[in-house]
């Protein structure tokens, strides 16, 4: 663990009715190791090779990027567009379903990040306010919380939402969110805007560089805690000009999340 910006955590006192919680989803609720929301909609069996060599492809081209903080940002921004764009459109041309999708689903290609599933039951117990922000498919990250017992009423999903009917995948609803243009400011329904609008602080959690501005206002009561999944000694400098905590390696798990919590009052 690395505390990085120590004077302003000092000044931030937690209670259980004065802040929020911020989660991405993919490689932060989920492990560095876990197959993203993306790739866990897809069963190879049912769509077949040339399916998953499309993927792979596309992976193999955007991946380095999405992490490469040395490309200039608005040129980073198109290339994530892009890939988004054609992920959608690979979706669509090889007909998905949503009972294949639950398929997929059944062969628990998704996985907690160490201490995930405990952190969100304590949230839920002291009904504290937590949004996932993810450019993944929220109807995954909607149906894996459900088989894992885990999606509770405290929880809201801001996420690209594919609209089904009669099983068929119509269409994507809403604007592309991917990893970018995430913000939590203008994306919210307005009485949950008004919810946390009443919340003096907020935790933020992500493992990529732009996971940090899923918040942008009142950033001085706001903790970002990075799980720096990949490339550590490529990318701590990074994350020490962008996060106030960076977790690598064993310590990178929800466990540390809620000593930090606790660090900040009383035990959450």
């Amino acid at each position: 663990m690395k505390y990085i910006n120590t004077n302003k955590l000092e000044e931030i006192k937690i209670k259980d009715d004065n802040y929020y919680v911020v989660l991405d989803f993919d490689k932060t609720i989920t492990s560095k190791n876990s197959i993203d929301s993306w790739g866990a909609i897809i069963d190879f069996d049912i769509y077949g090779e040339d399916c998953k060599k499309e993927i792979e492809d596309l992976n193999a081209k955007y991946e380095p990027i999405e992490i490469d903080y040395t490309i200039e940002e608005k040129l980073k921004e198109q290339h994530m567009v892009e890939w988004y764009q054609k992920s959608m459109d690979l979706l669509e041309r090889y007909n998905l379903t949503y009972s294949n999708l639950q398929k997929a689903l059944e062969k628990d290609k998704l996985e907690f990040r160490k201490g995930a599933k405990e952190f969100l039951r304590k949230l839920k117990e002291k009904e504290i306010l937590v949004i996932i922000l993810s450019a993944g498919i929220g109807n995954v990250i909607e149906e894996f919380l459900k088989r894992e017992e885990c999606y509770f009423t405290n929880i809201h999903i801001i996420s690209n939402f594919i609209e089904f009917k009669e099983d068929k995948m119509q269409k994507f609803t809403g604007t592309i969110i991917h990893s970018m243009n995430k913000r939590i400011e203008g994306s919210l329904p307005k009485e949950l805007q008004n919810r946390i609008n009443q919340k003096q602080y907020a935790i933020l959690c992500g493992d990529i560089i732009e996971d940090t501005k899923m918040i942008t206002k009142n950033k001085d009561k706001t903790i970002t805690i990075g799980f720096l999944n990949k490339k550590i000694k490529e990318n701590l400098q990074v994350y020490n000009q962008n996060y106030d905590i960076i977790l690598t390696e064993e310590e990178a798990t929800f466990y540390e999340v809620e000593k930090i919590i606790k660090e900040r009052e009383g035990e959450i």
